[in-house]
């Protein structure tokens, strides 16, 4: 047995029940992942041993479902064996999933399914527990999504983005716009405001644009706002993003929001991110909320049905 031999990359998929976590691990696996789903926590570091010696070792990418249906007993075991777990890969992850309370009491209710922790309690009681519990380890994931406004194409989609075999950069950069009035996404590491501006939404001739649509530009470019803040924002960042990858953090998200997510925070989105690109990062843009918003405030445009995500 060669004591050094590690396989190539090892994601430790886990979070709150019915957040997704079977579906990424079907996802991964479309990826180019191995996956095992619910092994005991003891048996992670033997197995792992058996797949680093095998003739694929040294390129195995590896995905493993972590539940926590046994109290707090296994949630310390993980905690304390993680460390041990960095030593049999060359690259470690752990992705952590979640949603708002009132989607996944939404979930159980529609798929009938009995919550792990529900033996004594509401579901509701059962999903606050568990989050209490696992609280800790959300803390210590690398990665975490929150799946709440997410169907299944858009969780494919970003699994993709994580995990796809691309480039070799060491910083991954992920700019979203969002509109406030849908609510905020709780996985980004930093959050921005840029309802300050001027709302191109008044201009009867703006309205139907986006931000991507040079009027809507010229428009917000008038007010030299939008530039110094552009120009701040991006001192920040060329600031904060080297220090981030000397702690070998590989994922930074970025959020900014206005009220729709259609004009202002698409425009700054999308010039951060060809200013960024232009510094040699490696910025993959998102508009949550570009294709959502009609035609007047607080209205939605109808949305085709997509596989919703199931517990």
């Amino acid at each position: 047995m060669n004591p050094t031999a590690r396989i190539a990359r090892l994601v430790l998929v886990t979070g709150i029940s019915g957040a997704g976590k079977s579906s990424a691990l079907k996802y991964l696996e479309d990826l180019g992942f191995n996956w095992v789903d619910n092994l005991p926590l003891g048996r992670i570091p033997f197995y792992l041993d058996h797949l680093a010696q095998s003739p694929q070792g040294p390129s195995l990418r590896l995905a493993v479902g972590i539940h926590f249906r046994h109290g707090e007993t296994c949630l310390d075991t993980l905690r304390d064996c993680l460390a041990d777990l960095k030593q049999r890969a060359q690259r470690m992850e752990v992705l952590f999933l979640e949603a708002d309370v009132q989607v996944l009491v939404s979930r159980y209710r529609e798929t009938r399914r009995r919550h792990p922790f529900a033996s004594d309690r509401t579901v509701r009681e059962a999903i606050a527990l568990e989050a209490d519990r696992l609280g800790p380890l959300r803390v210590q994931a690398d990665l975490i999504i929150d799946t709440t406004g997410l169907n299944v194409p858009r969780l494919k989609e970003r699994l993709d983005e994580l995990f796809a075999p691309k480039t070799d950069a060491d910083l991954i950069l992920f700019l979203r716009s969002f509109g406030f009035k849908f609510g905020a996404n709780t996985d980004a590491d930093m959050m921005m405001d840029g309802r300050f501006l001027a709302n191109p939404f008044y201009d009867p001739a703006l309205r139907p644009l986006c931000g991507r649509d040079e009027p809507v530009q010229r428009f917000l470019e008038r007010d030299t706002e939008a530039l110094v803040f552009l120009d701040r924002l991006e001192g920040l960042l060329n600031y904060l993003l080297p220090l981030y990858r000397r702690e070998k953090k590989r994922y930074f998200t970025l959020d900014i929001g206005c009220t729709g997510g259609r004009h202002r925070s698409v425009y700054l989105v999308e010039r951060l991110g060809d200013r960024l690109r232009k510094a040699g990062y490696h910025v993959l843009v998102r508009h949550r909320d570009l294709n959502r918003t009609a035609g007047a405030e607080g209205e939605s445009a109808p949305h085709r049905q997509e596989p919703a995500i199931r517990p």
